[in-house]
């Protein structure tokens, strides 16, 4: 294994660390801290090209080790996996008692929990089951002072208080390096069925959103799909703008969910509905699509978009209004857009800018979520925050004095 391997913003580390365990990963963290060496927490790495180039980077902490189940108390439904653990096989663990976790993110077989949980990335089930903060109930983590600190519980009760565990929740592992996380897991539904509509009009596809999460079967995600990004979902289908929906329940609820579903869509001028055959590689499909636009569309941009719900479709057509229409697919019903833009840029800073003012227009943020290297040194990821940056930097000051963890690389420098 190269050290190039782990190359952020052209910067490789000199050294890359694999703990046994976490009190020797503790002491590590520690040891960088004293010498002031900049660190990165590194899991599966499906995710570390979200946000800005470190301004300093020397060493590189691996988790892969903590890769246990903690605890299951199956029962009770709540589970302690360690932070290297994969969600593929967190999945396997959990299949056994017909129990899983709602996160569906890239590369599921290298993504770990721990990168997961500090990036703050969802997928479509965020819809039903709500962000991975939610059901983490309790967590320990690493600080640069070489501690492991429990936040949280293990049992699902209700906590006053701050709730020291979901700090560590996209917080892009600037405040310490998750070592555990405890979750609420959620029994399987006993039936599911997706579903596929199709449009000519975005107008149409839009005002169909609403009516679908309102039905007296609330679906557990719906995806909308530009007809490029469609296709590598479903290479045959046709029309200009798709929906994906996927609903659980019983079998009989699930009968009602498909008459419910093709009425709602059928009233917005849908041109085709269909069932679902292979829903599995479908939703499996679809939770790969960020890595599956960076990956394919290497010298493309990848932006994420998040507007008030009521403006989706305001949102869409800022984006789909640019020089080179971009290849989209959004949460819909969360209004949470990907968008992917081809083409060289001579101005890649102010194409940015234009797009996000416009974006704030409509109550929103961008994010840039990838772009080739000869474009990010001059962009910057994240959009502002606001108010809550001050909070941010206090954390920071009292988390990480020196500023050893993933310096630069988060909103504001942090």
């Amino acid at each position: 294994m190269t050290n190039e391997k782990f190359a952020l913003g052209g910067i490789a580390p000199q050294t890359i660390y694999t703990p046994r365990d976490a009190p020797e990963l503790a002491q590590i963290l520690a040891q960088c801290n004293s010498e002031k060496r900049a660190v990165v927490s590194w899991g599966g790495g499906t995710l570390q090209h979200i946000g800005n180039a470190p301004s300093q980077y020397n060493a590189v902490i691996q988790t892969t080790n903590l890769n246990q189940v903690v605890e299951y108390a199956f029962d009770d439904l709540t589970a302690t996996f360690g932070a290297g653990m994969t969600l593929a096989e967190i999945e396997r663990v959990l299949n056994e008692h017909g129990q899983f976790l709602p996160l569906d993110v890239p590369h599921p077989e290298r993504a770990t929990i721990g990168g997961v949980l500090a990036s703050g990335v969802n997928g479509a089930l965020r819809l039903r089951y709500g962000p991975a903060r939610d059901y983490m109930i309790g967590n320990r983590f690493a600080t640069v002072d070489g501690h492991i600190i429990k936040a949280g519980s293990k049992v699902v009760k209700n906590v006053a208080g701050y709730e020291l565990h979901k700090v560590q929740v996209g917080a892009f592992g600037t405040l310490g390096i998750l070592t555990e996380a405890t979750f609420k897991l959620f029994p399987k539904p006993p039936a599911e069925i997706s579903l596929w509509a199709s449009f000519d009009e975005l107008s149409n596809a839009c005002a169909a959103v609403q009516p679908i999460w309102n039905l007296s079967t609330p679906p557990l995600a719906i995806e909308l799909l530009d007809a490029r990004t469609a296709r590598w979902i479903e290479p045959n289908t046709t029309g200009a703008w798709h929906i994906a929906a996927r609903f659980g329940g019983s079998k009989a609820t699930m009968a009602a969910a498909r008459d419910l579903f093709s009425n709602a869509a059928q009233e917005n001028n849908a041109r085709s509905v269909e069932a679902i055959d292979d829903a599995k590689t479908l939703w499996s499909a679809i939770a790969d699509l960020p890595a599956t636009l960076r990956e394919n569309f290497s010298d493309a941009l990848l932006m994420r978009v998040s507007v008030p719900p009521k403006e989706l479709q305001n949102a869409l057509r800022v984006l789909l209004d640019t020089p080179n229409a971009p290849r989209i697919f959004s949460h819909a019903a969360v209004a949470s857009v990907y968008a992917s833009f081809d083409g060289a840029y001579a101005a890649p800073e102010t194409f940015v800018a234009t797009l996000r003012a416009r974006v704030h227009d409509l109550h929103g943020h961008l994010i840039v979520e990838s772009a080739p290297a000869s474009l990010k040194k001059n962009l910057y990821a994240w959009d502002d925050v606001g108010a809550s940056f001050k909070l941010m930097q206090s954390l920071k000051r009292k988390f990480d004095p020196n500023n050893i963890l993933n310096p630069g690389r988060f909103v504001g420098g942090i």
